[in-house]
């Protein structure tokens, strides 16, 4: 008797299907067991809104070799996507840093893909996050318990001082990121130099990198030699240290701060009866913060676009560990107004803007225009009074009011396809892609090009276009804005791997969309200056062009005071010359008389309907130097504190505010139809213009009659 397979009982079919799930659960299982898959958001779990931060992923290996990718979103919007490609062999632990752009998301999602398979994930991993006007001190300390301390604010509110407080992070020096356009999202970093020594060759760059393109370093010295014995930072300093000396300072300190209006409490008699060891600072073209007897203790210097704050101290050993005031001295290091800590009201955080809306009024396609709201509204009346009276009063005359079933769809039709073409001649055109390149050309040892290039895609379809970079550092976001203009809502799918960054950019039908690259390349640009005093209120600037272009537009600042050509025409192989006095125009009421009229632009451009003439900007010079000083676009003219900070933000280090303030002197030089790098958008266009403004620090002689002479090629 041959029995049929399927009188066989169930559980005898059932059980191999059992046994093969077990088998895969368990193999799953194994797998997953064979790889560690760390995250480590933000530095120490901060970042500051609107700035860029690093993520650090670890991964450790045991199982079969795989190609894996890393997969980050935020949990709150679906506005982007990284992605990074990375090889993983076998008995392999590899760990790298993937810079993030921080829209005010606090959670965010990791996932390790193998073939579109998850083998490991963290969800709703947290962030603090940081009002971009409020501080962020990173630290990697000698030890931490020792690190640097802020002082708590006094608002009345809690939750205010949750908030707006300025915040320090404590990092590991081998989870310290290594990319420096990350480190931009932080207000100031402190360094122990015992710490200094070890950090990785790519680390030591990303300092450097980062601090010459406006970053601020402070160094606590634990012994001189460790400078004198590390490359990287003796070329970055450029300090000398005497002997290490015991120095009873007494009250020096406490006085120090009072006079910035810290409110140092009563006099702790250990710590001025205690001798400092120290080793007094000589810091080329320094100035001095506090010195004792004619030692320097502590010194600041502009180091291109950044500073540089070096300590001739450990300010982690006695007797500054355990002074009851040591978070006001560190307030003072990272230069923190006083009244942060004194006001009871928290800074007003709304009606902010940032600088993106600028740059993009600046670029997007003029092929597009908006419907005046006065023609809209006459539009809708004339809609409303067809449809109603009108229509009633003709039927009634002719006696079919029934009609009115007929005629109102038929109103409809009309009046859609009516606004329909109305919209189509108004905003209809070609593919267009035009780019802004903000380039700071660092000088050093080796000459650095460190870039912030926007580009405005303006798209005649419904289509996502490829962009990307392959630049050292590349990092990639849409622009910073509110979600009126619809630009928040689009997805953005970024894919990275070690040296090369793609993206995927989607750009509704008939608009324009502005994204930024952020980059840094390890070459010059031919450009040649050379500054002479003339006397003690003027300076003569020769700018020599050997460039493939010519220099249509240059800016020259220095003493806090600007002088600007927007007609001078510097042809390739030519000189040109700008001379600048001390009874020029400052840089602050120049740049500060338009913040009123840009606010009003940008808001102009987020609406659909309005006047298209009030939300562009020409891509003239002045018009992109004032991007590069949004810390003086204050909307209402307001610089304390205690009313309010009404000021634009600004990502990736573009704000040279700071070192004007300082007395940094910096030529800016834009050129157009020129490229420092290729165009970001990998796909072909007819449509599209380039411009590429230079900023170049640049050293003032100190005596009349001498020169110095920059070349950054």
């Amino acid at each position: 008797m041959v029995m049929s397979v399927s009188n066989f009982p169930s559980y005898f079919m059932s059980f191999p299907k059992f046994i093969f799930v077990w088998l895969w659960l368990g193999s799953s299982i194994i797998a997953k067991a064979e790889v560690r898959f760390d995250v480590f958001m933000g530095f120490a779990g901060k970042a500051r809104n609107s700035e860029w931060f690093p993520v650090t992923v670890e991964i450790e290996n045991n199982g079969p070799t795989f190609n894996g990718v890393i997969e980050i979103k935020p949990s709150s919007f679906n506005d982007q996507a990284i992605r990074y490609a990375v090889e993983l062999p076998n008995n392999t632990r590899k760990r790298f840093s993937i810079p993030i752009y921080n829209k005010s998301s606090y959670k965010w999602n990791a996932k390790l893909l193998n073939e579109g398979k998850i083998i490991s994930e963290h969800d709703n991993l947290r962030i603090d996050s940081v009002p971009w006007f409020s501080e962020l001190l990173a630290a990697v300390s000698g030890q931490q318990s020792s690190g640097p301390v802020l002082p708590r604010t006094r608002f009345k509110n809690d939750n205010s001082n949750k908030s707006f407080s300025p915040r320090v992070a404590h990092i590991q020096a081998d989870i310290f990121p290594d990319n420096p356009v990350t480190l931009h999202g932080l207000s100031a970093l402190y360094l122990n130099s015992k710490r200094a020594i070890n950090f990785r060759a790519e680390q030591a760059s990303a300092v450097s990198i980062w601090v010459r393109s406006g970053g601020h370093l402070i160094l606590g010295v634990d012994q001189p030699s460790d400078i004198s014995g590390t490359p990287w930072l003796g070329e970055l300093l450029k300090t000398q240290f005497g002997l290490v000396q015991n120095l009873e300072v007494g009250d020096l300190f406490p006085n120090w701060l009072s006079d910035f209006g810290y409110p140092i409490g009563a006099i702790d008699e250990e710590f001025t009866t205690t001798f400092l060891s120290a080793a007094p600072v000589r810091l080329k073209e320094g100035k001095v913060l506090l010195s004792f007897e004619g030692k320097t203790l502590i010194a600041n210097a502009n180091r291109g676009l950044g500073q540089v704050t070096v300590l001739g101290f450990n300010p982690e050993r006695e007797p500054v560990r355990s002074w009851k005031n040591r978070a006001w001295l560190w307030s003072r290091l990272v230069d923190i107004d006083s009244e942060w800590f004194i006001s009871e009201q928290p800074p007003r955080n709304y009606g902010r803007v940032n600088v993106d809306g600028l740059y993009g009024m600046i670029l997007d396609s003029r092929q597009v225009s908006k419907l005046p709201v006065m023609w809209l509204i006459l539009l809708l009346i004339t809609y409303l009074v067809i449809i109603g009276p009108v229509d009633r009063i003709w039927l009634k005359r002719i006696n079919k009011q029934m009609l009115t079933w007929l005629t109102f769809p038929i109103y409809v039709i009309f009046f859609s396809f009516l606004i329909y073409y109305i919209g189509y001649r108004l905003r209809a055109g070609q593919l267009e892609i035009n780019e802004l390149h903000i380039v700071d050309v660092l000088p050093g040892d080796q000459v650095t090009m460190r870039g912030r290039s926007y580009a405005s895609i303006y798209s005649p379809s419904n289509k996502d276009y490829p962009m990307g970079g392959f630049l050292s550092s590349g990092a990639f976001r849409s622009e910073h804005s509110s979600f009126s203009n619809g630009s928040g809502a689009q997805p953005l799918l970024i894919e990275l791997s070690p040296g090369k960054l793609e993206a995927k950019a989607r750009v509704p039908i008939w608009t324009s969309r502005l994204f930024s690259y952020e980059w840094v390349n390890g070459s010059g640009v031919d450009i040649q200056t050379t500054i002479t005093k003339q006397n003690d209120d003027t300076y003569k600037l020769v700018i020599q062009n050997a460039l493939d272009k010519p220099i249509i537009g240059a800016a020259f600042v220095a003493m806090q005071r600007i002088v600007y050509d927007d007609s001078i025409n510097i042809a390739p192989g030519v000189s040109g010359i700008l001379e600048l006095q001390r009874s020029d125009s400052k840089v602050l009421d120049v740049i500060s008389s338009s913040s009123s009229s840009i606010r009003a632009s940008i808001q102009s451009r987020n609406q659909v309907f309005g006047n298209a003439e009030l939300s562009r900007i020409d891509p003239d010079l002045i018009n992109i130097v004032t991007g590069s000083f949004p810390g003086v676009l204050e909307l209402d003219g307001i610089t304390k504190f205690k009313k309010d900070l009404n000021q634009f933000d600004s990502s990736g280090g573009v704000d040279a505010s700071g070192y004007v303030e300082r007395d940094g002197s910096v030529l800016f030089v834009f050129v157009q139809d020129h490229a420092p790098i290729p165009s970001t958008g990998l796909f072909e266009s007819k449509l599209g213009r380039t411009h590429t403004l230079y900023r170049i620090p640049i050293n003032l002689p100190e005596n009349e009659g001498d020169f110095n002479q920059t070349q950054m090629n």
